[in-house]
Order: C-alpha cells, then sequence, then structure tokens
C-alpha cells in the first residue's frame, strides 16, 4: 500500500513539475494520454486469425504477450514508449518477426498479416515454433505442421496416416489402424477443415488425401470442450490450403519407380499435384491437391508368381474461398477418393486365391459461411458424405482355413453403401466484461446417416493341420438392410479469466440419436493456471463427460444373416452334435447411450526460447459401450455394460531453432484395457464368454524422437524419426475357436524403427528442387503383423510379416520460380 501511494505522490509531482514547464514556455497545457496498441491478424485471405501469440518489446523493459481473441484481435496497454517492436507466431503460420510500429498517445490501429505456413514456397520464410503455452487453451494438444510432415522420414510419406504416427499420442496397430491416446478408431473425431469426415458407417479413418494440402494437423486427447460433437476419446483436427494471391505450383515423386526384385516391375510410384491461386485477387482463391498411388508389394513368404499383390489409387481435393464482403467469408470443399486393389487381402498365410477385388469410392463435399455480427463470430455449414465400396472373391471354390493357412476362394462378396449428410451452427462473443473477461461459445449439429449392405456368402470349411475336417460353416437367412440414424446435438462453452493467472472453462452438451432415444448431459470443466507473469509455465486440471455416437456397422450385424456352425470327431466324418446357430441379437430393453469420463492433469512450461519441457496423466474411462456378449444358444446379444479403460503418464521435452532444426523427445506410459475385450463378427466368432484383458493396441511403453537440422555439409537438410513401443496382444484359439489361456495374453516382440533422411536442394530451370533419399527402419529389425494363434497348429506362434530396411526416394519442387 505504502508503495503504491509512493508511486501515485512521483506521477503527481512529475505532472505538477510538467505543467510548471508547459506554463513557463508560454505554451497550452498537454494532458498525458496512455499509449494503447488495438491490432487485428489476418491470414493471407483476410480471414482472421484465433491465438495467435504477439510479442511486444519496447526500450529496455520485459517483452508483453498476449493473443489474439476468435476475431483476431489482440490489444497491448499501456505502452511507455513511441515505438514498439511486435513478433506474431503460431504453429502453422509463417513468423512475422520484427514488425516495428511507432505509435501516438492514445488508441493505436493496425492491421497484421500472418500467412499460412504451404510446402510451395515463393521464397524461404521463416517457421513459426510449432509449441506455444496459450493460457486459455484448456485440452492436452499435440499439432503436426506443414515443414514437419515434409521434414520427417517416414516409409509412406505420401500416406497421411503414416505422417500422423510422428505425434506422440498417436499409434499405429498391427492392422495399419491408427488409434489416438489409447481409443477405438470411431471413440476419435476426425475434421477436414471443420466437418466430420470419420466413415459414416463405422467411425474409422479412411479417407485418403495429399498430405502436401495439409496445412496443420491437432491431436486434442483431453480438456477439451463441447464444440466437439462425437469425441468421446479425442479429436484430429485437419486444415487444408485454400490458396492466396500468389500463384503456387507443387509437384512431388512425378518419377516412376521400378522394382528390381524377382525381376523387373513397375513399382511404387506416388506423384503429388497441388496448385492454388487468385480466381479474383483480394477476393476469391482455390486451390487443387491430387496424389495417385500405386502399390507393389511383394510377400516373401509366398511363392513366385503369387506373391505380388497391387493397388492403384488416387485423390483429388478442390477448396475454394470468396470473401463476400470483409465480414463474410464462404468456403467450400470437393474431395473424391478412389481405389482399386484387385488382390485385397494377400499376406504370408492368405494366397492370391484368397484374396479379394477390393474397389472403392467416395464424395465428400461441404459448404461453411462464416460472418460477423457485431463482434460475434458466426459459422453455419452443411456436409454431404457418400461413397461405396466392394469385395468380390476371386472364384467360387470352397474357403478352406487351416491352423496356419487358407486355401481356395474367399467365402463373401460384399457391397456397403455409408452415408452422412451433416449440418452446423457456431458462435463465439467478444470478450464480455463481469468479474474478468467472458468468451461465449455456443452451437448446434444435426447429422443423418445411412448404411446399406448387400452381401452373398458360401460355406467356410475349417480344416486340422493333418487335412481333417474340424468345422463347417454355413450362412442363412438374408443378408441385405439398410441401417438409418439421426443425431441432434447443442452445446454452450464460457471461457472465464477472473484474473490473469486463472483460466476457467465451464460448459454443458446435449445429444439425442434416434437409436438410443435418451437425452445424454454431459458437463465439461476445465482449469488454467499460469503462475509466473512471463506466460512460461501453464498447469492444467480439466474434467468431462462426452458423447459416443453409435456405430452402423455395429448394429447392423443384428440385421445380418446367422451362422450355421457344425463340429467333426477327429475322423472329420461325423458330427459331435447339431449345429450350433449363431446370431447377433438386440436386447428386448432400451441401451444406455455410450460415453466417455476423462480427466487430465498437464504442466508445460518454457525453460528457454524455443524449447519447451512438459508432463501429462490422462485417465478415460467409457462407460456403457455396446458389446456383443456370448450366450449359451450360442449367439451374441448387444449389451450396454463394457467399459473401456484408458490411463497414460506422458514426458516429453521440445526444441525449436527456427530454420536450424527441431528436436523432440516423448516418453509415454499407458494401459488400454476393458472388461470385454472380444469383438466378434459373422467371420470371426470366438465362442467364449467375454473376457477383461488389454485391447488389441495396448503397448504399455512407447518412445519416440524425430527431428531434422540444417548439416554443415553440402548443404544438406538431415532427419530421423525413431520409434519404440512395446508389442501388441493377441489371443491364443484352438480348433473350435475358443480361447486359450486369458483374452490377448500372448504379445508380438517389441517394435523398433529407425529411418533416416538426407535432403539436397539444387537448381533446375530456374527452379528450386530437392532430393531426398531415406533409409527405413535401417537396423532392419523384425517388426511382425501377423502370428499363427491356433494352439493346435504345428507352428503356433510364428510371427511373419512386417517391414525390413528399405529405401525411398523423394523428388519435390519447393519453389515454383
Amino acid at each position: 500500500m505504502q508503495r503504491r501511494v509512493g508511486v501515485m505522490l512521483s506521477r503527481a509531482i512529475c505532472g505538477i513539475a510538467f505543467s510548471a514547464m508547459a506554463v513557463a514556455g508560454a505554451r497550452p497545457q498537454i494532458q498525458s494520454v496512455p499509449t494503447e496498441l488495438h491490432g487485428k491478424v489476418l491470414d493471407e485471405n483476410a480471414r482472421p486469425v484465433a491465438r495467435v501469440e504477439v510479442t511486444a518489446h519496447w526500450g529496455n523493459g520485459k517483452p508483453s504477450a498476449v493473443y489474439t481473441d476468435a476475431s483476431g484481435e489482440f490489444r497491448i496497454s499501456p505502452i511507455e514508449s513511441d515505438k514498439v517492436s511486435l513478433l506474431f507466431t503460431k504453429p502453422g503460420y509463417f513468423k512475422l518477426e520484427n514488425a516495428a510500429f511507432e505509435l501516438k498517445p492514445g488508441v493505436n490501429e493496425a492491421i497484421f498479416t500472418l500467412p499460412h505456413e504451404t510446402a510451395v514456397q515463393v521464397k524461404v520464410e521463416v517457421y513459426s515454433n510449432a509449441t506455444q503455452i496459450d493460457p486459455t487453451i484448456t485440452s492436452h494438444q499435440d499439432t503436426l505442421v506443414q515443414h514437419q510432415v515434409v521434414a520427417t522420414p517416414v516409409p509412406s510419406s505420401h500416406d497421411l496416416q503414416q505422417s500422423l504416427i510422428i505425434i506422440s499420442n498417436v499409434l499405429k496397430d498391427s492392422g495399419g489402424r491408427i488409434h489416438i491416446a489409447g481409443a477405438r478408431q470411431g471413440q476419435t473425431e476426425i475434421l477436414l477443415d471443420g466437418f466430420e469426415i470419420n466413415d459414416p458407417a463405422n467411425g474409422s479413418f479412411t479417407p485418403r488425401l495429399n498430405v502436401d494440402a495439409v496445412q496443420s494437423a491437432t491431436v486434442e486427447t483431453g480438456g477439451y470442450g463441447g464444440q466437439y460433437a462425437h469425441a468421446a476419446a479425442g479429436v484430429l483436427i485437419l486444415d487444408t490450403i485454400s490458396g492466396d494471391d500468389k500463384w503456387r505450383f507443387g509437384l512431388v515423386n512425378f518419377i516412376p519407380g521400378a522394382n528390381i526384385e524377382r525381376g523387373v516391375h513397375f513399382g511404387a510410384w506416388f506423384p503429388r499435384f497441388i496448385i492454388s491461386g487468385p480466381i479474383q485477387k483480394g477476393r476469391a482463391w482455390f486451390s487443387i491437391a491430387s496424389s495417385l498411388q500405386h502399390s507393389y508389394n511383394i510377400v516373401d513368404e509366398l511363392p513366385e508368381g503369387q506373391d505380388v499383390s497391387t493397388e492403384w489409387a488416387g485423390d483429388t481435393l478442390l477448396r475454394t474461398q470468396v470473401n463476400i464482403t470483409p465480414k463474410n467469408i464462404l468456403q467450400g470443399s470437393f474431395l473424391y477418393v478412389r481405389s482399386s486393389i484387385p488382390e485385397s487381402g494377400l499376406g504370408p498365410f492368405s494366397p492370391l486365391s484368397t484374396t479379394t477385388n477390393a474397389q472403392a469410392e467416395r464424395y465428400f463435399v461441404s459448404l461453411k459461411d462464416q460472418f460477423w455480427v457485431g463482434k460475434s463470430l458466426v459459422e453455419i455449414g452443411v456436409a454431404g458424405d457418400t461413397g461405396g465400396r466392394t469385395n468380390t472373391p476371386q472364384g467360387n471354390a470352397p474357403y478352406v482355413i487351416t491352423p496356419d493357412f487358407s486355401s481356395g476362394n474367399y467365402f463373401q462378396s460384399l457391397e456397403q453403401d455409408p452415408r452422412r449428410i451433416q449440418f452446423l451452427g457456431n458462435m463465439t462473443t467478444d470478450s464480455i466484461q463481469f468479474m474478468g473477461t467472458h468468451t461465449i461459445t455456443a452451437g448446434l449439429n444435426a447429422d443423418a446417416l445411412s448404411l446399406s449392405q448387400r452381401a452373398t456368402r458360401s460355406q467356410i470349411d475349417y480344416q486340422r493341420s493333418n487335412g481333417t475336417l474340424s468345422e463347417r460353416a454355413m450362412f442363412l437367412g438374408p443378408a441385405n438392410f439398410t441401417l438409418s440414424n439421426t443425431q441432434f446435438g447443442a452445446y454452450v462453452q464460457d471461457m472465464w479469466r477472473p484474473a490473469k493467472p486463472v483460466v476457467i472453462s465451464a460448459g454443458v452438451r446435449l445429444d439425442w440419436d434416434s437409436l438410443v432415444e435418451k437425452v445424454l448431459v454431459q458437463p465439461q470443466f476445465a482449469l488454467n493456471w499460469i503462475p509466473a507473469a512471463d506466460g512460461r509455465m501453464k498447469f492444467t486440471l480439466s474434467w468431462g463427460e462426452h458423447y459416443q455416437p453409435v456405430n452402423l456397422a455395429l448394429l447392423g450385424q443384428s440385421n445380418d444373416q446367422t451362422r450355421s456352425s457344425v463340429f467333426y470327431d477327429a475322423s472329420g466324418l461325423l458330427p459331435l452334435g447339431p449345429a450350433i446357430v449363431s446370431g447377433f441379437l438386440l436386447p428386448n430393453g432400451g441401451l444406455l447411450q455410450p460415453r466417455s469420463y476423462n480427466t487430465m492433469v498437464e504442466w508445460n512450461e518454457r525453460i528457454r526460447e524455443g524449447t519447451f519441457v512438459g508432463a501429462a496423466y490422462l485417465l478415460r474411462q467409457g462407460e456403457n459401450n455396446f458389446a456383443w456378449e456370448f450366450q449359451p444358444s450360442g449367439s451374441f446379444l448387444l449389451q450396454d455394460d463394457r467399459r473401456d479403460r484408458f490411463q497414460s503418464v506422458e514426458f516429453w521435452v521440445r526444441s525449436e531453432f527456427g530454420k536450424r532444426g527441431e528436436f523432440l523427445l516423448d516418453y509415454t506410459r499407458s494401459s488400454t484395457t476393458s472388461n470385454q475385450v472380444l469383438d466378434p463378427t459373422l467371420f470371426s466368432l470366438v465362442l467364449s464368454p467375454q473376457q477383461p484383458g488389454p485391447l488389441l493396441w495396448d503397448a504399455p511403453n512407447r518412445l519416440l524422437s524425430r527431428g531434422w537440422a540444417q548439416l554443415p555439409v553440402w548443404k544438406l537438410l538431415g532427419s530421423y524419426f525413431f520409434e519404440y513401443h512395446s508389442g501388441f496382444p493377441y489371443t491364443a484359439v484352438n480348433d473350435q475357436r475358443q480361447l486359450v489361456g486369458p483374452a490377448n495374453s500372448q504379445r508380438f516382440p517389441s517394435y523398433i524403427s529407425l529411418n533416416i533422411g538426407l535432403e539436397r536442394e539444387f537448381h533446375f530451370r530456374n527452379r528450386i528442387w530437392a532430393i531426398r533419399l531415406s533409409a527405413n527402419n535401417i537396423t532392419n529389425h523384425g517388426n511382425p503383423d501377423s502370428v499363427v494363434n491356433d494352439v493346435d497348429a504345428p507352428t503356433f506362434g510364428k510371427f511373419s510379416g512386417g517391414h525390413g530396411r528399405s529405401y525411398t526416394a523423394r523428388l519435390r519442387l519447393v519453389t515454383a520460380h
């Protein structure tokens, strides 16, 4: 108190002295006016950029840092100088440095442009840090930006899912599917430019996308609010390029490859093309990103001539943006994906005859309008997602499965057509002053989903290792059905900052769907504490309840055929009893709505410029999840008593050195378990009661590291990616497909992979190109993805598959001129 009074007296004395000097000089009296800077940050398309870190330097004092709001606006006050230097950074955007600004007394207004980072550049820019400590962000976030996608060597750099595994919370299982923070695929919401793009039938992540079109990929796994409609376990946000006033052209891997293993063949080829530019400068822009994939895979365990699988696939993403007025922005997108795999399913235990001809295509179109009402941002949007997929066997021969091999032709011809129409509306207010500052966000969503299926199935013969028949399965009844669901949701969220060190986020979300017909009320709460005035440290505590949407593919099993299984004695001639008829049944009573309870504690700190350390604890408890439970009759009844549990402790250190390099080291100790781990289907039945245990993608220990740096030799860019994780679990069964031992009690060997890349830029025809040579799994560690899990097989426990050491090359256009 005494200090404050002293400061006030000093200022009063200075004011009196200044006035006296003014009078003595016969000049008019000047009243002191505080100096303020009111700024707005826009991207290259005049869209406001939220959550930009704005650091102001003046005089010899400590820098002052603020963040832009949803309208891209910021305010710095008071400024004790007539000059200020500004630094603007945000992941996925180029850094704007040393923005000098001369000030006058009073309010100063300015607009700043912060362009998106893009792989197709006209000149060399300075990247922003991919990490920031934003005091208003309450979720656990990992962001992958464009230059990290380009720099990090992964075995299939054309595949977005391959690039996503360099994010610490993203793990690929033995089947190639990705899981975020230990979740089932359908429990993570995938957003493409604000719209959900999960598979409408099963929630999996299926779309192909040109990686060069992705400006950033952000994973949130805890502490997020109700703005995400279907994120029981997390959300993956993909933002893509929409073009700007500069014409940009990109080309990658346009030269076809050759495969010289077992002869010379047309090998892997993954060309990518992107072009963007103005439709009308300053008002309308577009981008087109296309990629093509030709895969040529050899299965070493199979005989020559029957050991090759090929795949043709392609995708095209068209995005447009029109600024109707400075406060009304219209955006649209169209994504088309097509794939053809004539030998789908070829593997060490599945020869050529057992494969299927798999064809798939997908259409995704969206339209979103953003406009401002005063200083409140409103957005409304609609999207449609449709397509189809077919799997056709190679012939009509009986399908035979032995303990360690299969033969004949696949038993099933399947056609599925999933569809989704979605509508969204959101509003974010300007800061409201009441006992601190409040930012209110509210919104609603509506989704209409459907799944149509047509199938024909023949019998399956299961044989013992000596060739005798152990089981014959037949499929009865209709296999064609259509299933639909309608979902509605709404939320409101308040971001309250009662004092500078404290941020409180509180909200509630309501969800309803036509299949369960119950309203689920989900409260969410998070607290940030920023103990230091410079904002270099943040502690977060959060808890929330989150809705899990109903899986149409799971419920569709109740509308499908039944399976009749006859088991035979050791001779393979005499049935052991009557046929066991297995169907999938819905209960007479209603089911509860699946949901999860997510708890997170996190610490983040910037220990020096560009170096961040942190730790996080995440607990996710899934309740009322659906699972098929085995009945004494041989059928399976759908129940809502599955409880999944994911628990993890994560530690990390990140260092970023601008244009010179980056480094990440991350270790996660986790547990992914369930009280019901079995997921029976018509094809893969386990005639045993449900059991608890680890899920198939449980990896108790995971260590990853990645980085890149400019090397002092030949101007090379060196990069690497290292991953270690515990082996995934699997279940042992016998010839009668009954469990042997606890479920998922066996494990694959540990996974270890080290990829190293060297890239060199060169000039050719007035353009800058870059060629990179990569060595993948350079230690040639065996990382199998298949196993013989039948204890009655002579080769029980034999591991196969995976990828050994390989080498890849990439040629890309860096600048168009």
